[in-house]
């Protein structure tokens, strides 16, 4: 047979000599107690979760009208869609295209040069 009093014996003479061993111990055994707790509360509470209905599978039902964020204005002229055309038109042109000039072209031609030259670098 189990002697009990043999066994509230050893425990109180190891509370007695070792207290902080005795108080990390008595935390660690409520922390292990209150987690089997939650993982059961946890475990029967999945079980009730998974007969809940998808937002995917919810259908879209407006009840109201859309409303746009806000944003900057458009301006007049300026067309979100157009229906694509292979070339542009004359006026589309030259409402939308501009020559460049001759100082213009110069700084691209410069920075050309410049960027083969760093692709390039020491090449052969």
């Amino acid at each position: 047979m189990i002697d009990f009093s043999e066994i509230f014996a050893n425990a109180k003479d190891f509370f007695k000599e070792k207290k902080n061993a005795a108080i990390i111990t008595i935390v660690l055994v409520i922390l292990f107690l209150l987690s089997l707790i939650v993982f059961a509360v946890q475990s029967c509470s999945q079980n009730s979760k998974s007969k809940t209905v998808r937002i995917e599978e919810l259908p879209l039902v407006p009840d109201q009208k859309l409303m746009l964020p806000e944003g900057p204005s458009i301006l007049d002229g300026y067309a979100l869609t157009r229906p694509p055309q292979e070339k542009w038109t004359k006026e589309d042109a030259e409402e939308f295209f501009t020559l460049p000039t001759e100082k213009e072209m110069q700084k691209l031609e410069s920075a050309n040069d410049r960027l083969i030259d760093e692709i390039l670098g020491a090449a052969p």
